[in-house]
């Protein structure tokens, strides 16, 4: 069986080269030549096209960082659906949303080709040592046909159900090592304020119900050597959480927890930490830690957005209520409503001072697009006794 593997990255490369040990025949392919070198080093064939991929293998894996990437590839003008000879079998183990598994199985079964979504989870050490976690969706018949493929990577092999549905799960898994990893940053965070041995309180939790496998990642791999180089990086974990936010909207259920840790990962992300492995939620917890203290007790603030122009603010409130969702996620919003004799609106930010404010009202939807002014005000709110 002759395999192509596009995307020869952190997972790629070992998971291409793994299916060299299993005896397949193996075709690499990258973006960068040095890692298609890297895969020929070890064994590994290089050198073709997508075209040529699409017209001569038997099966193509596809392992890509961005939904952006597998859609060009799998169906930009060379990419892989348009050159496909027929009963090719594409399996993309890339983390995308169902949707967009969907799209390219029908698009697939239009040129004759197979597709199964068959996103990973293990991580780098398990891509290394061939033991990831793979979600298969798609015709159960095309996944028995290759499950000898599967075998070669990972270690659990599950059988999902129709297209999307390997996605799926994949989405609910990072969801969850989203919650995970920001419930082990704010822990360890307040340990190390408590000063507690970190060691110590690793090996108290590690025996309590706190056990999770991210949570030994991120202490044992990251926050005990203090070094965040990426096994996988925050800005993939924003891409994930975003994809996870979307299915929940689409799905009608609340990800409360979801959307709060979502709005700090991708803020986390705009602060610069996103190439820096997702364990380092923990450095930008310690980070904002120390600058909220530095700027002192957190102060209310409200900011009038008088119209400026009716028909600019019907095109951007959208865009203006998901800003102020991404607001009251992260914290930030205590309170927005509008004058029902369309004056404008008025939103109460908590924050540390008026520059900090002003700094988020810059960025509202509303104002950037000139639909609204704004004012701000130092707001005392009373509590009712």
């Amino acid at each position: 069986m002759k395999i192509g593997f596009v995307g020869l990255g952190t997972m790629g490369l070992p998971m291409a080269v793994n299916l060299l040990k299993a005896g397949f025949e193996v075709y690499g392919k990258n973006r960068s030549s040095g890692r298609e070198q890297q895969f020929a080093s070890q064994g590994g064939r290089t050198g073709l096209s997508l075209a040529e991929l699409a017209a001569q293998m038997d099966v193509i894996i596809t392992c890509l960082p961005l939904p952006s990437d597998v859609e060009e590839v799998y169906s930009g003008d060379s990419g892989l659906i348009q050159h496909a000879r027929e009963g090719l079998v594409l399996i993309d183990c890339s983390t995308v949303s169902p949707e967009l598994n969907r799209k390219l199985y029908a698009q697939s079964e239009a040129a004759g080709v197979e597709f199964l979504d068959a996103p990973v989870s293990g991580g780098e050490t398990g891509a290394i040592a061939g033991t990831l976690s793979v979600m298969v969706g798609g015709q159960e018949e095309t996944y028995n046909r290759v499950h000898s493929l599967f075998e070669a990577v990972g270690s659990r092999i599950s059988y999902v159900g129709a297209s999307g549905s390997g996605s799926t799960v994949k989405l609910i898994n990072q969801l969850m090592v989203g919650i995970h990893s920001q419930a082990v940053s704010e822990a360890y965070a307040l340990g190390c304020k408590a000063g507690l041995d970190p060691d110590l309180l690793f090996d108290i939790l590690n025996h309590s119900f706190a056990q999770s496998r991210i949570m030994e990642r991120h202490y044992t791999q990251f926050i005990a050597k203090s070094s965040f180089q990426p096994g996988f990086a925050l800005k993939l974990l924003a891409k994930d959480m975003n994809l996870a936010a979307d299915m929940g909207e689409l799905s009608g259920v609340q990800l409360n927890a979801g959307k709060r840790v979502q709005a700090i990962i991708n803020q986390a992300v705009g602060d610069g930490f996103g190439s820096l492995d997702m364990a380092a939620l923990y450095s930008y917890q310690m980070a904002g830690d120390d600058k909220q203290r530095e700027a002192g007790s957190r102060k209310y603030f409200a900011v009038f957005l008088p119209m400026l122009d009716a028909d600019k603010s019907v095109q951007y409130r959208p865009d203006h209520l998901q800003f102020l969702d991404d607001c009251r996620a992260a914290g930030k919003l205590h309170a927005n409503g509008r004058f029902v004799d369309g004056a404008g609106g008025l939103v109460i930010y908590r924050a540390g001072n008026f520059e900090e404010v002003e700094q988020w009202v810059k960025q509202d939807p509303y104002i950037v697009n000139g639909a609204r002014s704004y004012e701000i005000h130092e707001w005392d709110i009373v509590l009712a006794p």
